[in-house]
């Protein structure tokens, strides 16, 4: 409740950011983040419990000995419109940027190993992520509601699609999925009512329960050999679809 407050510099020091520490800060725009591995911002239990909650950040400075954005730092900063990952971050954890509207792009680097579950779920504003080729490991939800998404790729070190990790994403035309994926986690890509087509490669053996249901636009599939189990309702509502070549 600190009205006046309009900027913070976490140092390198800081491991952890308590509940509500800088709850309702309404003048707090600026926040410089230095520290190397703080791991907690705030509580899991409510949303009004993140440490920035209901503060109008519109300016982040993340620092370069930084190695983990740790879950929740910017939840809900709708104000954030862009963001500098330095190439010392290494993982990006849960809830990080989720609900930051306002967020139109965003360059994850090379060193970044993993991305938290719904890391940036809710971003509405953001219309095209790179997930670099260092990345092992996509969280669930992870790009979940970001309705303004109309692209991605996700690169060859990625072996699974978490569960949900597409969800909604209702802008989405196209997706790339790589030779390393083995399987698709459940309502994966439900909601995609914009993708008209998918490739699912040989690689894939399992597609999870409702990965791609309600997904109106698709026209065609190609189901790689490999897969032998396709969920429960896997593809249920796509009634476009006019075509299934199995490959």
């Amino acid at each position: 409740g600190c009205t006046g407050l309009t900027s913070v510099t976490i140092p390198n020091s800081v491991t952890s950011i308590g509940e509500r520490a800088f709850y309702n800060c309404t003048g707090l725009t600026s926040l410089v983040f230095n520290a190397t591995n703080c791991t907690y911002a705030g509580g899991i239990n409510s949303v009004s419990d993140r440490a920035f909650y209901g503060c109008p950040i519109s300016s982040v400075t993340i620092g370069n000995s930084v190695h983990n954005i740790p879950d929740y730092l910017l939840y809900n900063c709708t104000g954030l419109t862009s963001v500098t990952i330095p190439n010392s971050v290494t993982s990006i954890g849960e809830g990080a940027f989720a609900g930051c509207t306002g967020l139109t792009s965003v360059t994850i680097p090379n060193s970044v190993t993993s991305i938290g579950n719904y890391a940036f779920y809710g971003c509405t504003g953001l219309t095209s992520v790179t997930i670099p080729n260092s990345v092992t490991s996509i969280g669930e939800g992870a790009f979940g509601g970001c309705t303004g998404l109309t692209s991605v790729t996700i690169p060859n070190s990625v072996t699974s699609i978490a569960n949900l990790a597409f969800y909604g994403c209702t802008g989405l035309t196209s997706v790339t999925i790589p030779n390393s994926v083995t399987s698709i986690g459940y309502y994966a890509f439900r909601k995609c009512t914009g993708l008209t087509s998918v490739t699912i490669p040989n690689s894939v053996t399992s597609i999870g329960n409702k990965a791609f249901y309600d997904c109106t636009g698709l026209t065609s599939v190609s189901l790689g050999e490999g897969v032998v189990n396709i969920g429960n309702e896997g593809f249920r509502n796509c009634y476009g679809i006019n075509e299934i070549t199995c490959l």
